[in-house]
């Protein structure tokens, strides 16, 4: 399987945030939408790399907000988990950060291990890409 059919499948599932939320509704089709939102980290990156099978799905306000803000705002606006934001809250910005960083992070490899229980497929362990 390719990141190509990988992303087309993100895009048919609901926002990571809330489980139920979608961006738009696809009439010819049928279904509704979301974008596939890359994760990206500094030593996965560069001038208009998206590294392979790390997306997740995010309304487009969600995305764009993540997009004007970054990780930790965005966490922080449309996480549902009180026990997070409370953490969030708490920690120092370094800290906050990180664990807005693990958490988006956390959901790629969770959105890859839900890929692999549908298709068996882990295309992305032989593009060298582990989960992580």
């Amino acid at each position: 399987m390719t990141d190509a059919a990988y992303h087309a499948w993100i895009q048919t599932l609901p926002s990571v945030f809330d489980g139920k939320s979608y961006s738009e509704w696809l009439p010819d089709v049928g279904e509704w939408r979301n974008p596939a939102c890359h994760v990206r980290r500094g030593g996965f990156s560069g001038v208009a790399y998206k590294k392979p099978f790390s997306q997740i799905p995010m309304t487009n306000t969600e995305h764009a907000y993540q997009h004007n803000h970054g990780e930790l705002a965005c966490l922080m606006k449309y996480t549902r988990d009180p026990q997070l934001k409370t953490t969030l809250m708490n920690a120092s910005p370094v800290e906050a950060e990180r664990i807005a960083g693990e958490w988006f992070d956390a959901q790629v490899i969770r959105y890859r291990e839900m890929w692999r229980e549908r298709t068996g497929e882990a295309p992305w362990e032989a593009e060298g890409f582990a989960n992580g």
